[in-house]
């Protein structure tokens, strides 16, 4: 229970409440183990449950009719998911598949309701935690009418922003990804984003060491991805 504690104040959605509140929360959540490659819940299940990542990374798919597969989004330690249930009922519009082993709390929907009730100020987390995310997917839409160079390179700086570790002169991105997966999260192929990361390499702006992802130190190259 100690433990479970400190990983909820440790977040930013639960920073600030009161002992008593997290003490609730972790007596009534379930948590649950996923191995790598296993499933939260699938595309089009009806659940009442949110879901908070404690720890790992899972990646949000949505299928298409033609079995086209494309990653939405890329979730880490602190993350909710299944946090729409919270205002209505409908069918989840992606997969959640853990790309390593990931904890997580699960929480009914009556919880954070009682919470709300008793912490008003907690609701006001929440919305701003979807206009968070809102304001990420109205940015993805915006990646779209860019080169795929132009949305790779913008995709790298992002989950170095999310998941980087800094080195000399550069970022690791602490995240095994692969070149398909790239190609499914800025919507091209994979052709397309092999040639895009021989240019990058080329250009010494991307690396690649052990599987993961360097992303070279340039103030001017970001501060023009993302004007």
């Amino acid at each position: 229970m100690k433990r479970c504690l400190i990983c909820l104040e440790e977040l930013d959605l639960f920073r600030g409440l009161e002992k008593e509140q997290i003490t609730n929360l972790c007596q009534c959540t379930n948590k649950k183990r996923l191995s790598k490659g296993h499933y939260l819940f699938y595309q089009g299940d009806i659940t009442s449950t949110i879901f908070l990542v404690k720890s790992g990374k899972l990646k949000l798919v949505q299928s298409a009719e033609d079995g086209h597969e494309t990653i939405l989004d890329i979730c880490g330690p602190g993350e909710v998911l299944g946090e729409l249930s919270l205002y209505q009922e409908q069918k989840e519009c992606s997969s959640a598949l853990a790309m390593e082993e990931a904890c997580i709390c699960c929480f009914s929907k009556m919880q954070f309701e009682m919470l709300i009730k008793k912490d008003p100020s907690f609701a006001l987390r929440i919305i701003d935690y979807l206009g968070q995310k809102r304001y990420a997917n109205m940015n993805s839409d915006k990646e779209t009418r860019r080169t795929v160079k132009e949305r790779l390179l913008g995709l790298f700086y992002n989950l170095a922003n999310q998941y980087g570790k800094k080195l000399p002169n550069a970022t690791m991105i602490d995240l095994i990804i692969t070149q398909q997966e790239l190609a499914d999260m800025i919507g091209s192929s994979r052709v397309m984003v092999i040639q895009a990361l021989n240019e990058l390499k080329e250009a010494k702006i991307v690396d690649r060491t052990n599987r993961y992802y360097i992303l070279k130190d340039d103030p001017c190259l970001s501060t023009h991805i993302f004007k």
